[in-house]
């Protein structure tokens, strides 16, 4: 894989977040446009969710970065792989992400994302129906009375339950994502998808574009190489 098929990639994840930006504002000029959403600058709480992205988008921001913003990613990528090592599934890994980890290393200090026009999919698409501060709740930790009272004000029509978060634009999402990752395993051979800080971090270490080029088995090995073994940190698609 040559430094040209990465650029064609970033390329094709920045074309492909503009089509869906197209896409998702004019459901919200449809379809959403009654539907109150809460999501502001410095709002931040749900960037302490583990975000899954793919590997081109993970390109683009790697590819953004300043060297204070790699520098933060670096921090992060030892709590995210003890926690990985201290989880027995990917259940547990996604449960205690925001206690173990933390915010978001592109979460600046005045709790806005400093990597926002490169964001990722999943990132654009997580659009809150509620205040944000039910977004920094983790609802298995709530009272069981509070919790399903919160639970049954939710609309299943609109929200991708048992989330507040409106469905309909991470459904739309998931077809952008499925189509980068048909369109990597067509550059590739294969498709690769993960942690978001994680994949952002490998795409900077020493013989990532020659692990790409080798093939699933010698990226397989690549990653074996940095200690990244559990599959809930990164998948391979291999058509």
């Amino acid at each position: 894989m040559s430094t040209e098929m990465t650029a064609a990639l970033i390329e094709l994840s920045r074309q492909r977040q503009a089509e869906f930006d197209s896409e998702l504002s004019a459901w919200r000029d449809s379809d959403g446009a009654g539907l109150r959403l809460w999501c502001g600058p410095g709002c931040g709480n749900c960037c302490s969710l583990a975000v899954n992205t793919t590997l081109p988008e993970a390109l683009a921001i790697a590819d953004s970065l300043t060297d204070g913003q790699r520098q933060q990613v670096a921090a992060a990528i030892a709590r995210i792989t003890t926690h990985a090592r201290e989880s027995t599934d990917a259940r547990g890994f996604l449960a205690g992400y925001r206690r173990a980890v933390g915010s978001c290393p592109f979460l600046d200090a005045e709790a806005s994302c400093s990597i926002y026009p490169v964001r990722p999919l999943a990132c654009r698409a997580l659009l809150a129906t509620r205040p944000p501060d039910w977004c920094g709740v983790n609802l298995a930790e709530l009272p069981e009375l509070e919790r399903n009272g919160f639970l049954s004000s939710l609309d299943r029509s609109v929200v991708a339950f048992p989330t507040h978060y409106a469905a309909a634009p991470q459904e739309l999402a998931a077809n952008f994502e499925r189509g980068l990752g048909f369109a990597m395993i067509r550059f590739v051979g294969f498709g690769v998808t993960g942690n978001l800080p994680l994949l952002v971090w490998l795409a900077g270490q020493a013989g990532f574009i020659e692990a790409l080029s080798g093939g699933p088995a010698t990226f397989l090995q690549f990653l074996s190489t940095h200690q990244i073994h559990q599959p809930f940190l990164v998948q391979i698609d291999v058509p």
